[in-house]
């Protein structure tokens, strides 16, 4: 079942991603692993970790934030196979 504070995301079209219980979480290998490397949150904010640190332009990219899109329970359960 659904947690209704539980999102969901699809990045970059291919891979799965959670936020549940305020952390992150990206599927590999049929098992929730969190997302240690900041994948989702990265994303969400528009970081672009090739601008330099002082610059502007290194957070709210709008191309990096359409590398992500939020999903439904049903969407993450047909593509995880189940898996949540």
């Amino acid at each position: 079942m659904n947690n209704i504070d539980t999102r969901y995301y699809l990045i970059l079209g291919r891979r799965l991603g959670k936020k549940d219980g305020g952390k992150y979480f990206i599927l590999r290998d049929g098992a929730w692993e969190q997302d240690n490397n900041n994948e989702i949150m990265d994303r969400l904010m528009g970081y672009d970790p090739s601008e330099p640190p002082e610059s502007p332009y290194g957070i709210g990219n709008t191309d990096v934030m359409d590398e992500i899109e939020e999903i439904s329970y049903e969407q993450a359960r047909v593509l995880s196979g189940g898996v949540i």
